[in-house]
């Protein structure tokens, strides 16, 4: 068993076997250790490994509850604060099957959590180690991813907004199109009512004018006939 399992405080022993008392943040993170055989590393000086974290992605390190750190002796751990078989597979499909794992409290994990998605959204950046001192920088670096994600999420909202006033826009001289096909349509069935009001009147002068070529034609037959008839006698 690994030297980082015999802690002193809070901790009681009995035939020569460690025992943890329950009841506070640290005693639960050291009793998942010694329950999974993994090294408690909480009070080594940890450090996030931008390059592991900027490779898996603060979102997906926060999923599977699990980061990647630098420690003392130069190696790549990842630590955890709840040990289980889902977020060990996880652990082990993201990074070597070899890395070791380590168990760290939850506050720790959740201040390492924050700085490695400071990492994977600024790789390079200073590393951000746990405890106390870096209490302050986390909660720095928190505030400002929020404010980063707010002024990304005004910045979403402006561009909807502009895109929706340009659908407005087209929407609009679409709809000033329609009115101008509406009336111009308007506007030919005006003119084709006007047309065929024209062809009924030429029509009705044209049946007019045959009648009276009729009567004429009749009355020139008579006269004719008359011409005619005084000749005979």
């Amino acid at each position: 068993m690994d030297d980082y399992y015999f802690e002193t405080e809070n901790e009681t022993t009995f035939d020569d076997e460690q025992r943890v008392e329950p009841g506070d943040e640290r005693s639960t993170a050291i009793a998942t250790a010694h329950s999974w055989e993994l090294p408690y590393l909480d009070d080594e000086p940890l450090l996030i490994d931008s390059e592991s974290a900027a490779r898996v992605g603060g979102e997906e390190l926060a999923r599977i509850g699990a980061a990647p750190v630098r420690c003392g002796d130069g190696n790549v751990r990842v630590v955890l604060a709840d040990a289980t078989p889902e977020r060990i597979a996880g652990i082990r499909e993201h990074f070597s099957g070899a890395v070791d794992i380590g168990v760290v409290k939850t506050s720790t994990l959740a201040s390492l959590l924050d700085a490695a998605s400071m990492a994977a959204v600024a790789p390079g950046s200073d590393q951000i180690t746990n405890g106390a001192a870096a209490a302050a920088p986390v909660w720095g670096r928190s505030l400002e991813r929020v404010l980063t994600a707010f002024d990304t999420e005004a910045t979403r909202l402006q561009d909807l907004r502009n895109k929706l006033q340009e659908l407005g826009g087209e929407m609009g001289a679409r709809e000033q199109r329609v009115q101008e096909l509406e009336t111009e349509l308007q506007r030919v069935r005006l003119e084709r009512l006007r047309d065929q009001e024209a062809v009924d009147r030429l029509r009705h002068d044209l049946a007019d004018r045959n009648n009276r070529l009729e009567r004429a034609l009749a009355k020139t037959q008579e006269l004719a006939a008359i011409i005619q008839g005084g000749h005979l006698q």
